[in-house]
């Protein structure tokens, strides 16, 4: 998984009003108990206003203060009932009752999360207690809808939290993976332009043997190269590990019938086109790319046949994977596969499609320009 589809994935899963719309809600609950202390009066009206619009005024805070706003809500109807007003009538308690305890269970942890159910039914089985005594009646079946009711909210926000957790964690991860997988193409990166600087030096050192002027040039050109070398261990150095040193990466389009024959697949090469000298780092992308499409073949297509086809376009190369394996779904953890093919092709402006073919198997289709059209 990316992380674009882990966190498209994580804004499904909270499919409920975004943050900044809690207050619109709350506004909405405070009407809806005025409304109801108005059209059909709760006595005491002194006390039924004022507790009902501080039971709306904790829908604001359920996300930012879950547990606050639960016992908040649950002591003003816990006050209001104390006060006589009737727990048969109004309906915004109910309204917020939903509220508070999915919140309460969707945003905060086990531990919170269970403090505030026991709190819920704690306050709604005494105020239950409190309209006894005023004189109302309650039976069992009654008292059982209650624990439903607060109940049934809380283990859906339970749900939803794991399932939220667990998307947050993979897109934290895919994120990892992207920057993983960049540190890796840049230091092959730098390993190529390392080189191309060596050569450079080395060849206007051996060059010194010619004219005055052109001698002038040349050093000139070797202690810029040296400078250059320099700034680039230095600049790129932080991509290093354990003491890394800079070396070469000689793989390349050279090298594919070898990276073929030893793939563990039947794999057939197709070259269309006239083939070109490619920039060393376009070079080594267009292997890679090969690679961990093969790679991904070998582990979710079985026993499969392989089409590899490299296409040299008039300004771009075009690399096709075909399997015909019965793996559709190809994994991007860990710094390879699709997330890998799909890094290397940006750093050249160039664009990747894979998914499951419509008769069988699997497709990976790369464009590579000669030269970076952003440039």
């Amino acid at each position: 998984m990316t992380a674009r589809t882990a966190t498209s994935t994580l804004r499904l899963m909270r499919f409920e009003l975004p943050p900044r719309l809690d207050l619109l809600v709350a506004l909405g609950v405070a009407a809806l108990a005025l409304a109801e202390a108005f059209a059909d009066p709760l006595h005491p009206f002194a006390a039924s206003v004022p507790l009902g619009l501080v039971q709306a005024a904790a829908v604001a805070f359920r996300r930012r203060a879950p547990l606050p706003a639960l016992v908040v809500a649950i002591a003003a109807l816990f006050v209001q009932t104390a006060a006589g007003v009737s727990l048969h009538t109004p309906v915004t308690p109910i309204v917020v009752g939903l509220i508070a305890v999915y919140s309460v269970a969707q945003y905060e942890p086990l531990p919170r999360a269970a403090a505030g159910l026991a709190t819920a039914l704690g306050g709604l089985f005494g105020a239950i207690q409190l309209a006894v005594a005023n004189g109302e009646k309650y039976s069992v079946a009654d008292r059982l809808f209650v624990a439903v009711f607060i109940v049934a909210p809380w283990l859906v926000g339970r749900a939803l939290h794991g399932r939220t957790r667990e998307a947050e964690e993979l897109a934290v991860r895919a994120a990892s993976a992207v920057e993983d997988e960049r540190d890796r193409i840049a230091r092959e990166l730098h390993d190529v332009i390392a080189h191309s600087l060596s050569v450079v030096v080395v060849q206007a050192g051996a060059g010194e043997r010619v004219p005055e002027q052109a001698q002038e040039a040349l050093r000139t050109i070797q202690h810029v190269g040296r400078e250059a070398l320099a700034e680039m261990s230095r600049l790129v150095g932080v991509l290093r590990q354990g003491g890394e040193e800079i070396g070469l990466t000689q793989n390349g389009l050279a090298q594919l019938n070898t990276l073929l024959a030893e793939s563990g697949l039947a794999v057939e090469l197709h070259i269309d086109g006239e083939t070109r000298p490619l920039p060393p780092g376009l070079d080594l992308s267009a292997y890679r790319i090969v690679q961990e499409a093969l790679t991904n073949a070998r582990k979710h297509a079985g026993d499969a046949r392989v089409d590899v086809t490299l296409r040299y376009d008039e300004q771009r190369l075009v690399i096709e994977v075909v399997d015909d394996g019965v793996g559709t779904i190809r994994g991007e953890g860990g710094g390879h596969g699709l997330l890998g093919m799909r890094e290397r092709t940006a750093v050249f402006g160039g664009t990747l499609d894979a998914g499951p073919r419509p008769e069988r198997g699997f497709a990976v289709r790369a464009t590579l320009p000669y030269e970076d059209p952003r440039t």
